[in-house]
């Protein structure tokens, strides 16, 4: 039987999120690009249901979320400096952005798409590296890898 690791969301605030990337604020947030190739897009995101079993991340670029769907949602991140094959899902974190908070995944930093808190789609525009997802790209699965789920607790 599948293990479940429930994770608590905590609010999104740029210290406690600085080992996984940068909160946007007002002042300069440095990006990065290996081939100095971007794409940008609007990207919808589909209700997720159910226990995340999958994580990714990219090793070419930061990639930058600026929300567009005016509605809190979850950020899902674990530190770059886990490896695929000693990936530890308790070491996976959880925040509340706000509709107003921008924010980037660093390079190589564990994560899965932003989830919708009410189970709606979501609609941001996602800026990366060309080709991040083709080729500079780990996935793995927590229920393949470590017969693992994820689930998360959100307060309220």
């Amino acid at each position: 039987m599948t293990k479940i690791v429930t994770i608590e969301a905590k609010p999104l605030l740029r210290d406690a999120y600085t080992p996984f990337g940068t909160v946007i604020d007002a002042s300069r947030n440095p990006i990065f690009c290996g081939d100095g190739q971007y794409f940008v897009e609007r990207l919808t995101l589909t209700r997720r249901t159910g226990p995340m079993r999958r994580i990714n991340r990219h090793f070419d670029s930061t990639q930058l979320f600026i929300p567009v769907t005016q509605t809190p949602f979850l950020v899902v991140v674990a530190p770059p400096y886990l490896s695929a094959a000693a990936f530890d899902p308790t070491r996976i974190r959880a925040f509340i952005a706000q509709p107003d908070q921008a924010f980037t995944f660093a390079i190589g930093t564990w994560h899965i798409g932003p989830r919708s808190l009410d189970g709606r789609p979501m609609t941001f525009v996602n800026l990366q590296g060309q080709r991040s997802n083709e080729e500079h790209t780990v996935d793995i699965d927590l229920v393949e890898l470590l017969d693992t789920a994820v689930e998360f607790r959100v307060p309220g």
